[in-house]
């Protein structure tokens, strides 16, 4: 199971200490989970991929092999929010709780990009999540220049609960669509020669993503515990 905080920056505030912070701390109240701290890279281009909903700045991702329920991980990140008040806006932060699906494993990467996909009216989130992982999935098979992908598969009421109870304003995502990276140039490098592969993929996600209300940012990974 899996916890991502995901959170909204104040105008000029550098999150990469407090996030840094605060993941040791979630590592301390829970010694076995895996705890990683991202922040948004600079000049980060992938955003314009979707105008219409700003980026987060950081993400502190909790998240344990181990028999655990979704209380356990909020545990670990509770009082985040109130801590990082100053830095962050909270009712615009938000969090994500469900089952991250290792398409291609690798292991923590420098950079990851991330996803945030909403469904269309079109697909119930069983339908949604079925087309997603059995049929979308072959894109990231076919995507050259990255070291992995993963499929973070959200759940809806667990993410209610956790908002409520982190304090953040918003839990609203259907899954995260994750591609790691060793860096943003080699990516790109390598997607040159894939010249059609972004037009296939898009026009076969219009199918099943509401991607004007989806949101994508690129991270570097700045603590891992």
């Amino acid at each position: 199971m899996r916890l991502q905080l995901l959170l909204a920056a104040r105008g000029g505030c550098a999150l990469t200490e407090a996030v840094k912070a605060e993941a040791e701390r979630a590592k301390a109240v829970l010694p076995s989970a895996r705890v990683i701290g991202l922040v948004q890279i600079e000049g980060d281009v992938f955003p314009l991929a979707n105008p219409l909903c700003r980026p987060f700045e950081a993400v502190l991702e909790v998240q344990t092999t181990e028999p655990a329920d979704a209380n356990r991980l909020i545990t670990a990140l509770d009082g985040a929010a109130a801590r990082l008040d100053p830095l962050i806006h909270a009712d615009l932060s938000g969090v994500l709780v469900g089952t991250p699906k290792a398409i291609i494993p690798c292991h923590v990467t420098p950079v990851r990009y991330l996803y945030l996909m909403r469904r269309k009216h079109t697909h119930t989130r069983e339908q949604y999540f079925d087309y997603y992982y059995n049929q979308h999935s072959r894109f990231g098979h076919r995507t050259p220049g990255i070291a992995g992908y993963t499929q973070f598969h959200v759940d809806d009421v667990a993410s209610r609960i956790a908002a409520r109870a982190l304090g953040v304003g918003t839990h609203g995502a259907d899954s995260v669509s994750e591609l790691h990276l060793n860096s943003v140039e080699e990516f790109f490098a390598a997607l040159a020669g894939a010249p059609t592969l972004g037009d296939e993929a898009g026009i076969d996600e219009a199918l099943f993503v509401d991607r004007d209300n989806s949101k994508s940012f690129t991270t570097t990974t700045v603590v891992q515990l």
